[in-house]
């Protein structure tokens, strides 16, 4: 469990790259396309996705069709732990237009064609998950551990929630194969994020 000085560090180290950008013009956004001067649909960015070697962390950033992302989102990452034979989705998260976020999602098996793990084990992945990378994507890379330490409850939460959705869809469907390849169910769990609420409370908190 995370202590609150943790939650202290990791509230600090993301407000301090979200200004960071925000002193240079930039947005956290515009920061994940890695350079690129397009946006385009359905591409990731970076384009092979960006891996931490040493732990089998992934993400990339890219967005759905403009009919298919929710209303006021630019984009969205997702985060993925890989093993030696497969990857799991572990969480998505949603940035508005200003690169701030907004919602975290879990999937369906067959849309980021992951093998699904369940849901403990995901948990652990996001209980361990630290990042070693460096160059024009560590701020990144920073900011995403240090949101989903900051979000650690609620992640852990979607996750146990995602698990009891799909287990209630098996019973109603009877094939478990056909519940994680359906594509009538796309996000699992969802819910929305107050960054500035979560950085003044766990800031304020230590400091009184």
């Amino acid at each position: 469990m995370l202590t609150q000085s943790n939650l202290w560090l990791a509230a600090q180290a993301l407000a301090n790259i979200q200004m960071r950008y925000a002193e240079t013009g930039r947005t956290l956004n515009e920061a994940a396309l890695y350079g690129a001067k397009e946006f385009i649909e359905w591409r990731h960015y970076p384009i092979n996705d960006l891996v931490d070697e040493q732990s089998g962390y992934e993400f990339y950033y890219h967005a759905h069709s403009a009919d298919e992302m929710p209303n006021g989102e630019h984009g969205h990452f997702h985060v993925i732990k890989r093993d030696a034979r497969s990857f799991h989705h572990l969480i998505g998260i949603s940035l508005d237009q200003k690169g701030l976020p907004v919602r975290l999602f879990t999937t369906n098996q067959w849309v980021t064609g992951e093998e699904m793990a369940d849901s403990n084990i995901a948990i652990k992945f996001i209980k361990g998950f630290e990042w070693t990378t460096k160059g024009r994507m560590a701020p990144v890379s920073q900011w995403i551990s240090a949101l989903i330490q900051l979000f650690a409850a609620e992640i852990e939460s979607l996750l146990l929630e995602r698990d009891q959705k799909s287990a209630r869809l098996v019973v109603e469907r009877g094939d478990r194969e056909m519940v994680l390849n359906s594509k009538k169910h796309h996000v699992l769990t969802e819910c929305k994020l107050d960054l500035m609420g979560r950085l003044s409370d766990t800031l304020l908190v230590v400091n009184s």
